[in-house]
């Protein structure tokens, strides 16, 4: 574990899971705040707290183009530069619960991941719950997907990827064209997937005092707080482990090759190991990658050693 990720546990612990440990109820709300999202901006916040947010998602000056287009009625921001290579592309969902954070949110590690991959980016700004429940995101990641196909790229071509609830989203969207008939994406990659909201995965219980922020220290709350979000914001009166809400107990038949990447620390690691044996179970090309002391998708992190490491991972994986 590097300095910086010593560091950064240690200000997430004192200045946002402690926090959220005083309070005990997270709402939406909060998560919007505490990603910085516009027009939820914690003016309240105290000073680590808004110089981290500016750190971490404030943007940075890049030679990458990001441009603001539509894929059919869902805003996008398209990351790209004229050298790049045309006939690839990235769609990319990002993570948030699925009741916060948007392409901006993400922007700096995008830009860097389409700088080093040399691909151009597609990042949606999908449906929210709880305003927009299960399955909006689901049917704009589907949607999204079709659309590029009408520009032109051809599925072999195509890579998705998506942190947290954005992984969940890249794998149900996967499932969802598989049952619609249409060709897969040629890899998908997945950075700390949200794969199993029912919240019955080992890690919640013993890593819950080790997450740096994504948890509560007693893992009873923990899986609480998790059924109470997917129960009451993203997809109230459904079947949780319907594999189309927790992909980890889908069974995968012909899936397109997959890198994932998780913390030994996060709550959701058992999310990742579980997919990746699942997986496995039908001789699908999985690739899990388990790096150290590291927070819940440290890749947006973008001056943690650990970060440049695995994003030049992610890069290698899609021009392998």
């Amino acid at each position: 574990m590097s300095i910086q990720a010593q560091i950064l546990n240690s200000i997430l612990r004192t200045f946002v899971k402690s926090e959220k440990q005083k309070q005990k109820e997270y709402s939406y709300t909060d998560a919007r705040k505490l990603m910085n999202q516009p027009g939820y901006e914690d003016q309240n916040a105290n000073f680590v707290s808004k110089f981290l947010a500016k750190k971490i998602f404030g943007k940075k000056q890049s030679n990458i183009n990001i441009e603001e287009i539509y894929l059919g009625n869902i805003r996008t921001l398209k990351f790209s530069s004229s050298s790049f290579v045309t006939d690839k592309c990235t769609l990319y969902f990002h993570g948030g619960g699925y009741i916060a954070g948007s392409p901006e949110t993400h922007q700096n590690f995008l830009t860097h991941l389409c700088k080093i991959s040399e691909i151009p980016i597609y990042a949606i700004d999908y449906s929210l719950a709880p305003e927009n429940p299960y399955p909006a995101a689901l049917n704009d990641a589907v949607s999204s997907y079709q659309s590029i196909l009408k520009i032109g790229y051809n599925p072999e071509n195509i890579f998705i990827g998506g942190d947290s609830a954005g992984g969940n989203l890249t794998l149900v969207c996967a499932l969802k064209l598989q049952k619609l008939n249409q060709k897969l994406p040629a890899k998908l990659f997945l950075l700390s997937p949200w794969t199993d909201l029912t919240a019955s995965g080992e890690s919640v219980k013993f890593n819950s005092e080790k997450d740096p922020y994504l948890s509560y220290d007693n893992f009873l709350t923990t899986g609480e707080s998790s059924k109470t979000a997917v129960q009451d914001w993203y997809a109230p009166g459904q079947d949780y482990s319907d594999p189309m809400i927790s992909p980890v107990f889908a069974d995968y038949n012909s899936f397109p090759e997959t890198l994932i990447q998780v913390s030994d620390i996060e709550i959701l690691l058992s999310d990742s190991i579980n997919l990746s044996e699942k997986l496995k179970q039908n001789k699908n090309s999985v690739s899990l990658k388990i790096y150290k002391n590291v927070p819940h998708v440290w890749q947006v992190f973008g001056f943690l050693p650990e970060a440049k490491e695995a994003t030049l991972e992610i890069s290698n994986f899609l021009n392998s």
